[in-house]
């Protein structure tokens, strides 16, 4: 189960540093709108916050 936590806090990171990334024009803009990348980073957070907190809990 770690290691699905794992996964999922690693991927909506690098999810979310991506958007940053292309809001700051390093990295090319994706194939949606702004709206769409600002509601796909505020359904992030939350699933890397969980994620997290599954990763530090002692079994």
């Amino acid at each position: 189960m770690k290691a699905l936590a794992w996964y999922t806090v690693i991927f909506n990171a690098l999810i979310i540093i991506f958007f940053i990334l292309a809001v700051a024009d390093v990295v090319p803009k994706p194939p949606f709108s702004t709206t769409e990348a600002i509601a796909w980073i505020v359904l992030s957070v939350p699933v890397v916050i969980l994620g997290l907190m599954v990763t530090r809990r002692w079994d």
